[in-house]
């Protein structure tokens, strides 16, 4: 399933793309119009074609360099996937619901500048905000809250940036939901 055209590597790729053709088109637009006023149109094409090119190619490199290597930091057994910036994971606790939902809330205590803005016990939803740092705009984090029988709780995570625009998080999504995983793992039942 991880050959050359598997899906998640489609996926990385058009990731990476997006970096090259973003760096290109704006600094491409930008040099050719700067040099068709100076220059001359087909001196602006030219120097746009050929500056967005190198751009996109530089962006692409630096960027998606740094956050294939801060994921391969947080998680470097994890798959293709792990290099998206939208995070979802299951997992199922063996505790009664409320003190698994009260564990979800909890676990949100361990990200740093995170702030719950809506819980519904009733309806098992827990939606939190990370504020901007220098990796994203801010991520939103939703834990959905699912009562197996009296002794087991299913609990779905989510983390993925605010703005819809982000191309890369260097891994913080990821970290957030290894975060919260990690803490609802290791809590000893009481």
């Amino acid at each position: 399933m991880g050959g050359p055209l598997s899906y998640n590597n489609a996926l990385h790729m058009a990731g990476k793309l997006k970096i090259f053709c973003v760096a290109g088109i704006v600094v491409g637009l930008t040099t050719g119009l700067f040099c068709s006023f100076r220059y001359g149109m087909q001196a602006g094409v030219i120097c746009g074609l050929v500056s967005g090119l190198v751009s996109g190619l530089v962006m692409f490199l630096i960027i998606g360099l740094l956050h294939i290597h801060a994921v391969k930091k947080i998680a470097p057994e994890l798959s293709e996937e792990s290099y998206g910036i939208h995070h979802v994971r299951d997992i199922k606790l063996q505790y009664p619901y409320d003190r698994a939902f009260n564990l979800c809330i909890e676990s949100l205590g361990r990200i740093k500048n995170c702030k719950i803005r809506m819980q519904d016990r009733t309806a098992g939803q827990i939606i939190a905000k990370t504020s901007i740092n220098w990796k994203t705009w801010g991520d939103t984090i939703s834990l959905e809250i699912k009562r197996i029988d009296d002794t087991q709780t299913h609990v779905k995570t989510s983390s993925r940036p605010s703005m819809s625009t982000t191309i890369v998080d260097y891994g913080k999504n990821l970290e957030n939901v290894e975060k919260i995983l990690s803490f609802l793992k290791n809590t000893v039942t009481y």
